[in-house]
């Protein structure tokens, strides 16, 4: 079995500056860097991870993300479809904490994929989830 990505951070703000930072389309491109992001149940948006065609608005070779849940302020999650690759989930979960809000994201739909199949693009998102991601989303609610 493949093992989920799992990826904790504290962040100093209140649940809802937190959830601001996670769903305010002028926000969410600050810390995720996607395109066309709108708060709405079925709503999809694009993580182009080539600047030049972010820049431009181009979803050539876009990861397409779904939006499944959005429930205040606790919890957004969406599907993460790579190009001609089944679908995997993002699931981030937002809990109060004294001084701030724990954050916690899960990306599963891993075990549907040979381990060898998967494991260099699980090792640089998991990398990229925790090191980069999370860190933006601190800087953004806490600002």
């Amino acid at each position: 079995m493949v093992e989920d990505i799992t990826s904790i951070i504290e962040i100093a703000a209140e649940r809802e500056a937190v959830w601001q930072a996670l769903t305010d389309p002028a926000r969410v491109v600050r810390w995720l860097g996607c395109l066309r992001f709108r708060p709405e149940v079925g709503h999809i948006f694009y993580l182009q991870p080539h600047r030049e065609r972010r820049t431009s608005d181009s979803i050539e070779g876009a990861i397409a993300c779904r939006i499944e849940v959005l429930d205040r302020p606790r919890r957004l999650s969406f599907s993460w479809g790579f190009p001609d690759v089944p679908d995997t989930w993002v699931d981030i979960r937002l809990r109060w904490i004294p001084g701030g809000t724990h954050v916690r994201l899960v990306h599963s739909g891993w075990d549907q994929f040979e381990a060898r199949e998967t494991e260099e693009m699980r090792g640089g998102l998991g990398s990229a989830w925790h090191s980069v991601a999370l860190p933006r989303l601190r800087e953004v609610a806490e600002a």
